[in-house]
């Protein structure tokens, strides 16, 4: 009995000694982690930081990432740990989490100046004072506005469904409790160290809270206070996040869609792994290694962890295919799958190019020279090159597209960072399109390495840039990876184009106001009219030949401005859109009548000539009854083209090929279409070569 005892004793003795040898460890790695990427940042930084400051953001971040969110602890637990405690700030005496636009109370504490007043768990707080708590970005943000001197006051405002009310609370002490204040170098209580923070966090939330989640979010909101764009990745995103640029990843080939929670193939990838066994469009998964996926509620997450995996394991798969009783077995054994930044190619009008890329990739100029060439063979004498929405990738594969487009010697671009030398990037060797019209599309999302190459473009007067401003994000990345294998994206530089502009809008207003300022382009009409749009003259540049003014300070403006196009859209297309309906109504429809379509429409041009969509529609319209979205006949009516067009596009791309959306959506594109004027007409063209 009592060697029994002792054995057990032994045992959770032993389980306790690894616990602890285990958080050690982990704050250990977490420590080191923290000053090395401090280290980097101090290093490598495009501007001069603080590394205290850096500290402050760092605890701040930690403090930010917790919901609910609350800064008063128990005066005997803090006392335990050496917390320091004061009495000269106080709150209102509350936890809270952001619910849509309210703040949502979680708990009460008694005795508080929230207790006093008779808030209660559940409720729901719209404003304080007078900014309704749709402007809160963080809940840093609400606890700079909750927090003041002890015994002075603030107003909130409840909502009660229909009804609100305004309470004054007393900011006042809470017996038992202290409120902890943490990253504010002002106050000289204030927990200000990390290492003394994150010993902070282990005591106060020890059940909850690991070091590793809690320190990568203390590291995003420090790098988030630096600029917009250096961004840290975790272990778990670095794979999504860097495939796209690599070109490829690891899997079994299949473009998919969830219909009525099944895993629908909208495409084997032409020489991918599933084709290769008989995977076929249309197929529906039934079960992923002996696991049900079919009605499960499985989401694209979900598709991706079992699908995804490394080069050369296999995994089986029992698929439903129309026409036949029996489910299919296959055995897929995962490969490179190819991720083309190229989304379509094809002759737009006769002896007129159009490529349009989503990104900048490691495999970008290989897949633009072999369609460039293919468009040539096709009779191609002037080149459109579709940037809109193009969110940018390597500087490398920007500066080597410019290559292939202007005649050697020619800058592209050059950096230029704190602590990095200015570096110059040129044209080396002949491209496959230095000679020909050539215009380049941007929009408001078109960033980084699109800026790069229209801002080259133009600088040279190679060609003209057609669309609205775009994006302006002119800071350079350098990836680098920390110890535990997690990745950073510090931003070391700033880029200009050979004009000398630097097209790097403002942040200083911090990251939340820097996204929305795309957005505020709409209301204040410059995505309508040119003319909404200033600059001051300090952002005045020359192009390099033919001395034409263009601006620097805030994205590429274009040579000719081509307004958002608000017409033929309604409430009832957007529900069809940001529903999914017209979709996966596109898809079932496809997979209903595929060999009827096949043998009809033996080709894509003969489907594009003949379509039409007036019998399909009305099944739409049915479908669409079916998933909740009523029939709206003057909503209709004033979105049929559009609604028509991208019903054609959508059962194209489940017909033949995904690129073949393009083809029929660009009807739509209106950039696009007054670069085909522009060609056709020639009076911009003109202008360039006179001047």
């Amino acid at each position: 009995m009592i060697r029994n005892i002792l054995i057990t004793l032994l045992i959770v003795s032993a389980a306790v000694s690894s616990s602890f040898a285990q958080i050690e460890s982990e704050t250990y790695t977490t420590t080191y982690k923290v000053n090395e990427l401090m280290g980097l940042i101090e290093r490598m930084y495009v501007e001069d930081v603080d590394r205290k400051q850096l500290e402050l953001d760092f605890i701040r971040g930690m403090h930010n990432s917790l919901s609910p969110f609350q800064a008063y602890q128990k005066d005997s637990l803090l006392k335990k740990n050496d917390i320091p405690m004061q009495n000269k700030y106080q709150g209102i005496g509350i936890s809270f989490k952001f619910k849509g636009d309210t703040l949502l109370v979680k708990s009460v504490i008694p005795e508080s100046g929230a207790h006093k007043a008779n808030i209660q768990e559940g409720d729901k707080i719209t404003k304080i004072g007078e900014q309704s708590i749709e402007e809160f970005y963080s809940y840093l943000d609400v606890t700079r506005v909750l927090t003041g001197e002890a015994n002075s006051s603030v107003k909130l405002t409840l909502s009660d469904g229909d009804t609100s009310k305004i309470k004054s609370i007393t900011r006042s002490e809470c017996s038992g409790y202290s409120y902890t204040i943490l990253g504010d170098k002002e106050n000289f209580t204030s927990i200000n160290e990390y290492e003394k923070a994150l010993n902070y966090f282990d005591a106060v939330y020890a059940d909850t809270v690991t070091n590793t989640v809690i320190v990568e979010n203390g590291i995003r909101y420090m790098l988030d206070q630096l600029d917009p764009h250096s961004a840290y990745i975790s272990l778990k995103d670095i794979h999504d996040m860097n495939a796209p640029l690599k070109g490829s990843f690891s899997g079994v080939g299949v473009r998919f869609q969830i219909v009525k929670d099944t895993i629908t193939v909208v495409q084997a990838i032409p020489g991918g792994p599933s084709e290769k066994v008989g995977i076929q469009a249309g197929d529906q998964f039934i079960e992923i290694d002996k696991e049900v996926v079919a009605g499960t509620g499985i989401n694209n997450t979900g598709v991706r962890d079992r699908l995804l995996g490394d080069k050369g394991t296999k995994v089986q798969v029992k698929m439903k295919r129309n026409g036949s009783k029996e489910l299919l077995e296959f055995t897929v054994e995962r490969d490179k799958i190819p991720i083309y930044s190229l989304d379509a190619s094809y002759m737009a009008a006769p002896k007129v190019g159009y490529v349009k890329l989503n990104n900048f990739s490691a495999t970008t100029v290989d897949e633009v020279t072999k369609a460039v060439r293919g468009l040539r063979a096709e009779g191609m004498e002037d080149l459109i090159i579709d940037l809109q929405s193009n969110g940018g990738g390597y500087l490398m594969t920007a500066i080597n597209l410019v290559d292939e487009l202007l005649d050697d010697d020619k800058l592209v671009v050059y950096t230029k960072g704190r602590t990095y030398p200015k570096n110059s990037y040129g044209t080396r060797h002949k491209g496959d399109f230095e000679k020909g019209r050539l215009i380049v599309l941007i929009n408001e999302s078109s960033a980084s390495a699109s800026e790069i190459v229209s801002g080259a473009i133009q600088d040279w007067d190679r060609g003209l840039i057609v669309g609205r401003r775009s994006f302006g994000k002119g800071l350079v990345q350098k990836p680098i990876y920390l110890t535990d294998g997690t990745q950073v994206r510090i931003t070391t530089q700033r880029y200009y184009t050979p004009s000398g502009r630097c097209i790097q809008k403002s942040y200083e207003n911090g990251t939340r106001e820097y996204r929305k300022e795309k957005y505020e382009r709409y209301t204040s009409g410059e995505s309508f009219n040119k003319d909404s749009i200033h600059f001051i003259d300090s952002l005045k540049f020359e192009t390099k030949v033919k001395n034409r003014i263009v601006y620097g300070g805030g994205g590429i403006m274009p040579d000719v401005f081509v307004p958002l196009d608000t017409n033929g859209t309604s409430k009832y297309y957007s529900s069809l859109i940001r529903k999914g309906i017209l979709n996966r109504f596109a898809l079932t429809w496809v997979n209903k009548n595929r060999e009827k379509l096949e043998s009809k429409y033996i080709s894509f041009d003969k489907y594009k000539s003949n379509f039409k969509t007036e019998k399909v529609i009305k099944e739409l319209f049915k479908y669409a009854e079916e998933e909740g979205l009523e029939f709206n006949e003057e909503q209709f009516l004033a979105a049929e083209k559009t609604i028509k067009t991208r019903l054609k596009a959508n059962i194209a791309q489940n017909l033949y090929d995904y690129r073949k959306f393009y083809e029929i959506i660009n009807d739509l594109n209106s950039s696009l279409q007054e670069a085909l004027k522009i060609l056709k007409e020639g009076d911009e063209f003109n202008q360039l070569s006179a001047n």
